[in-house]
């Protein structure tokens, strides 16, 4: 059978086509000969992440990213669509990482995955974490710093207009006066005949005698501390004791004493004690009248003799 030239030309120029198209996406790390799942991954910043980006597990690239477009829900911010290769299957649990593949912050994707678990599905959703890049951490750290100097600087600044206002107003001037006159007087305190200078003499003179009577320090204190013993020794806590025991007693007598119980308590606590002291008052009162008003009827008194009248 021969083939025309026509269909050999057609042929190749539909080879030619395959291949130019294989090598585009080759090119653009997409080998469209390897069969691979989808995976959809969302975060609210790419940071520069273009399309093709190598998606990698270990170091070792299985796949790479096919599209980045914003999300349908504008909560999950920016959607990415990985193209995993079936030979590097993911376990559920495992976490893609965003993060900055070299210095000049080329980004790119990394697979943390899980040692163990179910395996993830075509079309399934992967949780992405953006790793801050060098420049984001240096930025982070610096900013701040930039603002504290910034503030420190106008610091400075009122600083030096306050330092100038002080030397054109002469108020400096002044007070660097004032401190030479205080620097002076303290001098002439300090020179033999003054104030501060019979003070530290006294003190001098003072710590010398404590000095030479620290033999008889130590011996008061000695003295102290036998006096201390000795009371400790004095039986004291048996004194505490007997007190105690005699209070408890006493406490127990007055009770008795209130509810009327014992000889005491019946005198204080009874009625009839009472009344019979009311009785031989009455009786008293009434004998002394009786006696004053009929004093023949107890005394008796003749010179003859006492004559009887009732025979």
């Amino acid at each position: 059978m021969k083939i025309s030239i026509e269909a050999k030309v057609g042929a190749i120029g539909i080879l030619t086509i395959l291949v130019l198209i294989w090598g585009i996406n080759y090119l653009k790390g997409r080998n469209i000969l390897n069969q691979s799942l989808t995976l959809y991954a969302f975060c609210q910043e790419t940071g520069g992440l273009e399309s093709s980006a190598p998606v990698t597990l270990n170091g070792v690239k299985i796949g790479y990213v096919d599209k980045i477009s914003l999300a349908g829900d504008r909560t999950q911010g920016v959607q990415l669509i990985l193209r995993i290769e079936k030979a590097y299957p993911l376990n559920r649990g495992s976490v893609a990482e965003l993060y900055s593949a070299d210095l000049l912050g080329t980004k790119a994707i990394r697979i943390v995955s899980k040692p163990s678990g179910e395996t993830l599905n075509d079309r399934d959703t992967i949780p992405l974490l953006v790793v801050p890049d060098l420049f984001s951490s240096l930025q982070a750290s610096i900013f701040p710093v930039l603002d504290q100097l910034g503030t420190l600087s106008g610091s400075l600044d009122t600083l030096v207009r306050d330092m100038d206002s002080l030397v054109v107003s002469g108020a400096l001037g002044q007070t660097l006066e004032n401190l030479a006159g205080v620097s002076g007087s303290l001098k002439s305190s300090l020179e033999p005949g003054g104030p501060l200078y019979g003070s530290f003499r006294n003190l001098d003179s003072l710590t010398g005698m404590l000095n030479d009577q620290r033999n008889e320090m130590a011996s008061l204190i000695s003295h102290l501390n036998a006096v201390s013993m000795q009371l400790d020794n004095a039986g004291l806590d048996q004194l505490a004791i007997n007190l105690r025991e005699t209070s408890d007693q006493l406490n127990k007598l007055l009770t008795q004493v209130n509810s009327g119980k014992g000889t005491a308590g019946l005198l204080l606590r009874s009625d009839s004690l009472y009344l019979n002291l009311v009785g031989l008052t009455t009786d008293l009162d009434l004998l002394v009248r009786d006696l004053k008003e009929h004093p023949e009827d107890y005394v008796h008194f003749s010179l003859f003799g006492r004559s009887d009248k009732k025979k």
